[in-house]
């Protein structure tokens, strides 16, 4: 071999030898930029995948956030509604307070009224003895005036007392016209008028005081003239509403106006709205005032006042002056217990 041929073939082998490492580093070079080339494939892929998580993680925000809005609003409201409570309860307070108030009042009413019920209990229990005590007719030697009377069944009521004669209670008095005594059924029975002027004491105070014991009736008798009279019964009784009032009885007749009242014995009592007389076609009340009438009467004094003393259908005791139309001007019936 040549020294030309040696040193061809030595630069060639130099070549192929550069060409060698030359390719080494290339597919080296290669393998380094595969591996970046991995490595930032991978990077993409995880930013990829933070970003889908991130995206995920906003909505999720953004769902929390609207859920937060939603519940701030429901807050709100709860806020309003425990506000509207709160001043719901003041109020309540505030009322029961109120309440509390009106009830302590309330009580002490309640035992101020307790107080005078009872203190109203002892005056009646005080009343009620008082009431036992009281006389069941005019007490015998007092002077003139009006006195309590209590009977059996009956509340105790006021009634006038005569000196003169004496231990008479007025039963009935006419003087001046300024009663009606053409009244009806119901008023005879319970009585009427003004005890100090003119009156009628009841048809059931007489029937209860006559049948406890017998009584005696004085009837005093005026004219328009001022003249004076009476009549006196010994043994006057009522009979009960359920026999009419009758006029049982009137026992032996005195006095000096003559009998006008025996002739109405046993007679009931007639008024205009309660028929009781013996008159086929007539009321005889209608027209001589409410009294015991028979065929009509003798006497009838319930009739009209005259203050002139005349006028038919007046105040009447006809054996006294025997004319109809003088009207007296002037009665009262007295009845008073037998035993005095």
């Amino acid at each position: 071999m040549t020294m030309a041929q040696g040193q061809d073939l030595k630069a060639g082998m130099k070549n192929q030898l550069q060409d060698l490492i030359t390719k080494k580093d290339f597919a080296n070079s290669i393998q380094a930029l595969q591996a970046k080339l991995d490595v930032g494939l991978n990077r993409m892929e995880e930013l990829r995948t933070m970003k889908i998580t991130a995206d995920a993680n906003e909505s999720q925000v953004n769902t929390l956030q609207d859920t937060i809005k939603d519940l701030q609003s429901q807050l709100n409201i709860s806020e309003g509604q425990t506000k509207l409570k709160v001043e719901q309860i003041k109020s309540q307070h505030e009322h029961c307070k109120n309440r509390d108030e009106q009830i302590s009042d309330l009580m002490t009413q309640i035992k101020a009224i307790e107080k005078t019920k009872s203190e109203l209990s002892s005056q009646l229990s005080e009343l009620q003895k008082t009431d036992e005590n009281l006389p069941d007719s005019c007490p015998n030697g007092s002077p003139n005036g009006i006195y309590q009377i209590k009977l059996r069944g009956l509340e105790p009521f006021a009634a006038p007392c005569a000196s003169s004669p004496p231990g008479y209670t007025v039963i009935q008095r006419r003087i001046d016209g300024s009663e009606n005594f053409n009244r009806t059924w119901n008023d005879y029975k319970s009585g009427f008028g003004n005890v100090s002027g003119e009156f009628f004491i009841g048809l059931e105070k007489l029937h209860r005081m006559t049948e406890a014991r017998p009584h005696e009736l004085y009837i005093k008798l005026g004219s328009v003239n001022g003249s004076t009279s009476y009549a006196q019964y010994d043994d006057f009784m009522i009979g009960s509403e359920e026999e009419g009032y009758e006029l049982k009885n009137l026992g032996k007749y005195s006095g000096e106006a003559g009998d006008s009242l025996t002739y109405s014995k046993n007679q009931m009592f007639s008024t205009f709205d309660r028929d009781n007389d013996n008159h086929s076609t007539v009321n005889c009340a209608d027209d001589d005032g409410p009294w015991w009438h028979k065929l009509c009467s003798y006497s009838a004094l319930n009739g009209k006042y005259f203050k002139y003393g005349q006028g038919y259908g007046g105040i009447n005791w006809y054996s006294w002056h025997e004319d109809w139309s003088e009207s007296l001007t002037f009665v009262e019936m007295m009845i008073r217990p037998k035993s005095f």
